[in-house]
């Protein structure tokens, strides 16, 4: 297996909380819960504490990342640098993809008005995660993107370990409607303020769901 398998299957541990934020845990014991091979195990390790997932510590093991008021506000002040210059591109070069995101948006919300079952709410969580990546990806900017797919992982990580009602996530999408609205009438500077106010919101609702 290589070593992005191994990471790939380490990340899905920490998003479905197999592995707890704060917990201390050998290598081994990560090889065995992933189904990895040792060597795997450690190159993935590195890799992870340089996304500051996990932390190793000499002669205590290894730490999964702790979700705090600290690593959350500094995941959403990444964020929101990247994403609040990427909506001005996104606007401008990626008209298409926003009408299509805010119709399967408007679509999601609808179904949710009579139906707020998993299927739903798992539609909800991809219509938003799309939203955010195409607004980075219409930057093209390859060293931007990697580094926004890094902090992506770490809010996975505060989204799987937080207490977020499904009236949260469905809430989210209205806020990513405005935004998109204003894309569709070409007026960035609202589309910023729009988003600016988004992300504002959704790290607060993070931390109060700690």
């Amino acid at each position: 297996m290589s070593r992005i398998s191994a990471y790939e299957r380490f990340r899905e541990r920490l998003f479905t909380g197999e592995l707890k934020p704060g917990q201390f845990i050998t290598q081994r014991e990560l090889a065995e819960l992933a189904g990895v091979s040792l060597g795997n195990a450690r190159e993935a390790v590195q890799k992870l504490e340089h996304d500051s997932l996990l932390r190793v510590h000499p002669q205590r093991g290894i730490q999964v990342a702790d979700v705090t008021i600290r690593f959350i506000r500094e995941a959403f002040q990444l964020r929101s640098m990247v994403e609040v210059t990427a909506v001005e591109y996104y606007c401008r070069d990626a008209p298409d993809k926003a009408r299509k995101t805010l119709a399967d948006t408007r679509a999601v919300l609808e179904k949710a008005e009579t139906d707020t079952s998993a299927a739903v709410l798992s539609d909800a969580v991809e219509v938003d995660w799309r939203f955010h990546d195409e607004m980075v990806s219409a930057m093209n900017n390859k060293l931007i993107e990697e580094i926004y797919q890094i902090n992506a992982v770490r809010l996975r990580l505060i989204r799987a370990n937080i207490r977020l009602s499904a009236d949260r996530v469905f809430g989210a999408l209205g806020e990513h409607i405005a935004i998109l609205d204003a894309c569709s009438a070409g007026d960035t500077a609202a589309a910023k303020e729009k988003l600016s106010e988004h992300l504002s919101v959704a790290m607060r609702r993070s931390m109060e769901g700690m």
